[in-house]
């Protein structure tokens, strides 16, 4: 594959990531009622600090792979940072459903999904140019 194809497979999947950071993760983490959770299969924690917690951050990394989405060349230090943020937030749910049996439709989703953002950055990751 040609590298403007790749950096144009690259920057839709990172347009649908930050969707998905925004719209699914993000904001119902940090502002969603806790009623919410258990439509999702989730439990409720009795603390929401570590939850809102979570959904700052995801919107965090939304806007920083918004920025990525923009010129992936120019940010690929953020794409490096995804690499790990989807590569370990895949492998957190599957440790949890191997260690504590794990069954939520919304976490099995969720952890396909970043898996498959991780591939794909380590796919489609630009390449470094020698200077």
């Amino acid at each position: 594959m040609q590298s403007s194809q790749r950096l144009n497979w690259l920057r839709r999947i990172l347009l649908v990531k930050v969707a998905l950071c925004f719209l699914v993760w993000g904001l119902p983490a940090l502002l969603a009622p806790p009623a919410l959770l258990p439509l999702l299969g989730l439990s409720v924690p009795e603390d929401p600090l570590l939850l809102r917690s979570f959904g700052a951050l995801v919107i965090t990394m939304g806007v920083a792979y918004w920025y990525a989405y923009q010129d992936p060349v120019k940010n690929v230090a953020i794409l490096k940072v995804g690499l790990v943020d989807n590569g370990l937030a895949a492998l957190a749910v599957l440790l949890s459903a191997v260690t504590t049996g794990a069954s939520s439709w919304f976490a099995w989703l969720s952890a396909g999904l970043t898996a498959f953002f991780f591939a794909a950055l380590a796919l489609l990751m630009p390449r470094e140019h020698a200077a």
